[in-house]
């Protein structure tokens, strides 16, 4: 049986590191530059709904969102389309005070809403009316920031986990639910020691599209993917520098704490 689509829209969700991924100048703060600003073809503006119209192109469900910019619209839009809600769904694209910031719906239960989102800023820090990065947040489910939720329609017809009890697309509404990664989805550490000159495995090939996908790439060529090579160790160095690892610790060899971090696909999964 294949993977729900709402599934494997929030497993690529969750799989994005959380971290910040803008720019800083002493001029205006935080930048608004992001790989999903580029991907969107608007960069360098607030990037809220960019990263949930990104997170769903990314799994092939762009068109089941509009490409908009802003909060607003697409309250609007779901409002227009009967795919507005007062409950809380996996996948759902959550209003934040009316228009003022959105994440994506990654589990609630009956009093705590779980999101994770763009623009945003890590829990408990200041942003001084700025987001920089991509964090995961928990709300109260009833608190009045929480003003409604865009819910969209899956091609595949299936209604994710949701607590609307008259939801239109069908699912029959649960108490809780909690984003958990699958238990084979991500490749275990194979040990250092796996990593030398030449050796060829599917293993490789999945860390060389994953370090792609999180903006690391250094590879010259695409050729040979499956295969360790230079391109490899210049890619894993750039992530483990994304991690702050610095001289020694970026040498370009995985180790067990970056390679969990980086979440590698089960090869052939």
């Amino acid at each position: 049986m294949s993977t729900p689509r709402w599934r494997q829209l929030t497993d690529h969700l969750m799989s994005v590191p959380e971290q910040v991924y803008e720019g800083w100048n002493s001029r205006d703060g935080w930048d608004n530059y992001t790989r999903w600003g580029e991907e969107f073809g608007e960069n360098g503006v607030p990037w809220c709904v960019i990263f949930d119209w990104c997170m769903y192109h990314d799994t092939g469900l762009d068109a089941i969102v509009p490409k908009v910019d802003n909060v607003s619209a697409f309250a609007e839009w779901a409002r227009a389309r009967d795919q507005w809600s007062e409950y809380p769904s996996v996948g759902a694209w959550v209003d934040f005070g009316d228009g003022a910031h959105t994440e994506i719906v990654t589990g609630f239960d009956a009093d705590t809403l779980y999101t994770k989102g763009g623009n945003s800023i890590q829990a408990g820090s200041a942003d001084h009316g700025q987001g920089n990065g991509v964090w995961s947040h928990s709300n109260p489910r009833r608190s009045s920031y929480v003003t409604g939720y865009f819910a969209p329609r899956f091609p595949d017809g299936l209604c994710p986990p949701t607590a609307d009890p008259h939801d239109p697309r069908g699912g029959p509404a649960v108490v809780s639910w909690r984003w958990t990664p699958p238990a084979s989805a991500f490749e275990p550490f194979p040990g250092a020691g796996f990593f030398t000159a030449g050796r060829r495995s599917p293993v490789i090939a999945a860390m060389h599209d994953r370090l792609v996908a999180v903006g690391c790439d250094r590879y010259r060529s695409t050729a040979d993917a499956d295969v360790w090579g230079s391109g490899d160790v210049a890619s894993y160095q750039a992530w483990q520098r994304r991690l702050g690892y610095e001289g020694a610790d970026a040498d370009g060899t995985p180790g067990p704490t970056s390679w969990a971090k980086l979440r590698v696909p089960r090869a052939g999964a």
